[in-house]
């Protein structure tokens, strides 16, 4: 039995049955259920075959699970999800922890992270901290990536050291399946920025070969607030994460944030579509988006963006992870007008004024990502990433043949964005 905690409380356990999980709640006290989806109850909730939902959530996969699994299967007869979930456990995502002891949850090493972005290595590195920090990384994505503790935190005053576990997600690449991952998750992230999506604080470092962020879920006391993806909040395990469509994202959306908050989450959502599209993001799936709360009876609101890169450099006819109106072609400005008006409760006109500033923080990030190439001729990916975005914001951004907002494929001519509104003349 794997004991279930929240915010230093144990509020149950979790065991195998026959063909399955079981979780029962024990000792819990008000506003904290493991998950929104999972209130407490007397009975024990159990999920066949495999693990519920929201104890997949944060399960490492890629390399960060290769590396656990060759670190473990030779002491442990049979390493499965909840073996892995008793490793990372005490250290993840979210405010649940998973451990014998109450102790040893959040016991997260130290690491600076100025180091980290003024390195000048590479591979190296990576390979260093996925064996200091594996075991203390309960976060799920593909890409090679670990949970730190920031060294400055550790030399602070007693009195203002109020976290004891991870602080940032480090981010690196291995390889030349996808190279410059960390350098186009960075360019991306600026543009959703630029674009008016809320985004945690990140940095890209010196040599772009790891991409920092700092958790979102963390606090401003040092709590970790509760977070749940869209898979977890669906019912789905991890696997299914592009499983469905956006509009079923959005009624999910809407039937878990709460109500004071909806309106700017279905705003922030279809932007957050609307961005994915420009810059030709074909891995905004289910476990790409979540919620936030401090506890399960007190309000949740929809996550900053996050996990936002251009697929297409690396998969030229990639799609969208899920369908749009029955389908996965990247959307047209008129198919995503229709979906914000019919299915995030905005007006035509709000729509496409959204439209309009993505493509605006696009080009701006545009601009500062061809001044990163002429300095960096290693990161032969941006400038695929320059054709995408000036393709897809096209696309996206061509409201009607009165008002189109068009960018350059193109690396030059930059300042040459035309902008024509109705009843206006083009901007110089």
């Amino acid at each position: 039995m794997l004991n279930v905690w929240v915010d230093k409380n144990r509020v149950g356990g979790l065991g195998r049955v026959s063909g399955g999980y079981l979780f029962s709640y024990q000792n819990a006290e008000q506003g904290q259920d493991i998950s929104l989806t999972m209130p407490m109850t007397l009975d024990g909730y159990v999920h066949q075959h495999d693990l519920h939902p929201i104890f997949q959530m944060n399960l490492p996969e890629g390399r960060l699970r290769e590396s656990l699994e060759n670190s473990f299967r030779k002491h442990v007869p049979v390493f499965d999800d909840l073996k892995l979930l008793s490793v990372v456990g005490r250290s993840q995502i979210g405010r649940l922890r998973y451990s014998d002891s109450l102790e040893s949850i959040d016991d997260v090493p130290t690491q600076s992270v100025r180091e980290i972005l003024a390195y000048k290595g590479s591979e190296d590195l990576l390979r260093d901290l996925l064996s200091r920090f594996s075991g203390v990384s309960g976060v799920s994505g593909i890409q090679p990536k670990v949970l730190i503790k920031d060294e400055s935190l550790a030399s602070a005053p007693p009195e203002k050291l109020v976290v004891k576990g991870a602080t940032h997600i480090v981010k690196g690449w291995e390889g030349d399946e996808f190279p410059s991952l960390a350098a186009n998750e960075f360019f991306c992230m600026t543009a959703a920025r630029e674009s008016g999506l809320a985004t945690p604080d990140f940095d890209l470092s010196e040599n772009g070969k790891f991409f920092v962020v700092k958790r979102f879920d963390l606090s401003e006391s040092g709590r970790y607030m509760g977070f749940e993806d869209l898979c977890v909040l669906s019912g789905y395990g991890s696997t299914d994460k592009y499983r469905g469509s956006y509009e079923a994202a959005v009624k999910r959306i809407g039937a878990f944030v709460s109500v004071e908050g909806l309106r700017a989450a279905k705003d922030s959502f279809f932007r957050s579509l609307v961005v994915s599209c420009a810059l030709r993001n074909g891995d905004a799936h289910l476990k790409n988006f979540g919620v936030l709360y401090e506890d399960s009876a007190s309000s949740v609101c929809l996550a900053p963006a996050y996990d936002i890169v251009t697929t297409t450099v690396y998969i030229k006819k990639d799609t969208l992870a899920l369908t749009l109106g029955g389908t996965k072609r990247f959307p047209d400005a008129k198919r995503l007008v229709d979906f914000g008006f019919r299915h995030c409760d905005l007006s035509r006109q709000r729509a496409e004024t959204i439209l309009e500033e993505v493509a605006e923080g696009v080009l701006k990030t545009r601009r500062r990502l061809s001044d990163y190439l002429s300095h960096h001729d290693e990161f032969s990916v941006g400038r695929g990433m320059l054709t995408e975005w000036g393709a897809g914001v096209d696309e996206v951004c061509r409201i009607s043949k009165e008002r189109i907002i068009s960018i350059p494929a193109e690396d030059d001519g930059l300042d040459e964005l035309t902008v024509m509104k109705r009843g206006g003349a083009p901007s110089p």
